[in-house]
């Protein structure tokens, strides 16, 4: 398939909704539940997931060993799996059409897809890994990748990065681990607030832009009408919490640790972070003190929030699922500190990596650089537009002018979104880019010990359930937090005294 070709086939596919025959099974025997659109949604660090879908359990569960070791059951071809949690109808399409493209330049090549899911994503890769199941080309949790390369679980891919230039990469979107780049992103977002305007506009509250007027929305209209103030969550998911409070920590004027990895959590600026986030949560439904990414977005969604924090595919879904309410909807920097107010983000930063073991490392890099460069990267951001938003510069700048029916009736949503990713951070991927009341730039900075800090159950998230759930005070679960993330760093530290960080 040319490349001018590619544009149209995903598109068709899009239109139609539907795969090949042999990809339906390929894919997974349910994938008919997922493109009948019935069901949940999730989203990682950031946030991947359905647009209005639950991803099955995969058809090829850990322990099966993996379609790739085979070679195709004799076919002769080279098999590489792919493994991902992108099962929107419309990234499948994209997927397929990619696919058949590299086909047409890599005849003895075949890419086979697998889903799984984000809250299950941690148990599956980590029981692959010990089954030997050949993970191919998988999307981790990005906590994890610095610390599975230096397992020995991923290969190295910088001729993929020097091909492309490392100055085309955002900062803070690269992973290097020992002097090597082992994971190549596909997304690059920003969690964001949404708003109804109709609601706020009823109460004379305007668009928020200040903690303070961030506040007075979710406190007037918390249980006016049968509504909730906020749809947003905390809890046991990996780096749920992170996403939600990490602007919150970022406009304090500190980030979790500074750049060599010193704790600077337990600044008392972070204190009165941890205040603000626990005043805003009082406004959201009790459920939600244990929530996933699907409750938020199911909530919002339905119509029984004011506000809703979030990146992209919250409007995606909205705007598919409840047409009424996304005429009533903007989008808008959270506000939430006192250093650098509503300028400062979290963004979901989420990458592909190819295995150690699997059987075709070349054919696996091939098609790695093939799916995430150039017209297929843009193809792809725009399958859940705001939200699957590129990593490289290049394909960025190409997004606002981007020519689709939802950019025409919400291209305001996904401009504001795709302007604020240059600020938009994961601490575990940028530590310290913020310290001491000083940002310069967003840093590529991985945090060795993320695994421990944000995985399950992380750390922030449990302070914040012993806030909300059991009325601890907030100072002493911050300070018990804070002396537990201290521990972790200097623990790791001292096993590893040859570590120098990334920057």
């Amino acid at each position: 398939m040319a490349m001018g070709n590619l544009q149209d086939a995903t598109q068709r596919l899009r239109a139609s909704r539907k795969l090949t025959r042999r990809s339906f099974f390929v894919v997974t025997a349910g994938m008919a539940a997922i493109l009948a659109g019935c069901g949940g949604d999730s989203d990682d660090s950031g946030a991947t997931g359905t647009s209005g879908t639950q991803a099955p359990a995969s058809s090829a569960t850990p322990g099966s060993g993996g379609s790739g070791r085979s070679g195709g059951s004799g076919s002769g071809k080279a098999v590489v799996p792919l493994f991902t949690t992108e099962n929107d109808p419309q990234t499948l399409a994209f997927y397929e059409a990619t696919i058949a493209a590299f086909k047409e330049e890599h005849p003895d090549v075949e890419v086979e897809i697998t889903l799984y899911q984000d809250e299950n994503q941690l148990q599956y890769l980590t029981t692959a890994f010990e089954t030997g199941t050949d993970l191919g080309i998988f999307a981790p949790p990005s906590g994890h990748i610095a610390t599975w390369a230096r397992q020995g679980h991923l290969l190295p891919i910088d001729p993929i990065i020097e091909r492309i230039g490392s100055d085309d990469f955002l900062p803070g979107t690269r992973i290097v681990v020992d002097g090597s780049d082992y994971a190549m992103p596909f997304q690059a977002n920003a969690s964001a607030v949404w708003v109804r305007q109709d609601l706020i506009e009823a109460e004379g509250l305007p668009l928020p832009t200040t903690y303070e007027e961030y506040l007075a929305i979710a406190e007037t209209l918390h249980g006016k009408d049968g509504i909730i103030g906020i749809a947003s969550a905390t809890g046991a998911v990996p780096q749920m919490t992170l996403q939600f409070f990490t602007p919150y920590i970022l406009q304090s004027g500190w980030d979790y640790f500074d750049r060599e990895g010193n704790l600077t959590f337990d600044q008392p600026d972070v204190l009165e972070a941890v205040k603000r986030f626990a005043g805003i949560m009082k406004y959201t439904s009790p459920s939600l003190y244990n929530g996933t990414y699907q409750d938020i977005l199911t909530t919002f969604i339905s119509g029984r929030a004011a506000l809703g924090t979030f990146p992209g595919r919250l409007g995606v879904n909205l705007a598919s699922q409840n047409p009424e309410i996304a005429e009533k909807t903007t989008v808008v920097p959270p506000p939430v500190g006192p250093f650098m107010t509503g300028q400062l983000f979290f963004g979901g930063i989420q990458h592909y990596v190819v295995h150690s073991k699997t059987a075709h490392p070349e054919e696996a890099l091939a098609f790695l650089e093939f799916m995430t460069t150039g017209t297929r990267a843009l193809e792809f951001a725009m399958t859940v537009p705001g939200h699957l938003l590129p990593p490289l510069e290049s394909v960025r700048k190409m997004v606002p002018d981007y020519e689709s029916e939802f950019m025409s009736k919400h291209g305001d949503w996904v401009r504001t979104l795709n302007d604020m990713v240059p600020n938009a951070m994961n601490p575990s991927l940028s530590m310290g880019s913020v310290n001491n009341h000083q940002y310069k730039e967003k840093l590529s900075n991985v945090c060795p010990w993320a695994a421990e800090v944000w995985g399950s159950p992380p750390i922030d998230g449990t302070m914040f359930q012993e806030i909300l759930i059991q009325g601890k005070d907030p100072e002493q679960a911050w300070s018990e937090a804070a002396e537990k993330m201290r521990a972790i760093a200097e623990r790791w530290k001292s096993e590893n005294p040859d570590w120098t960080p990334t920057v």
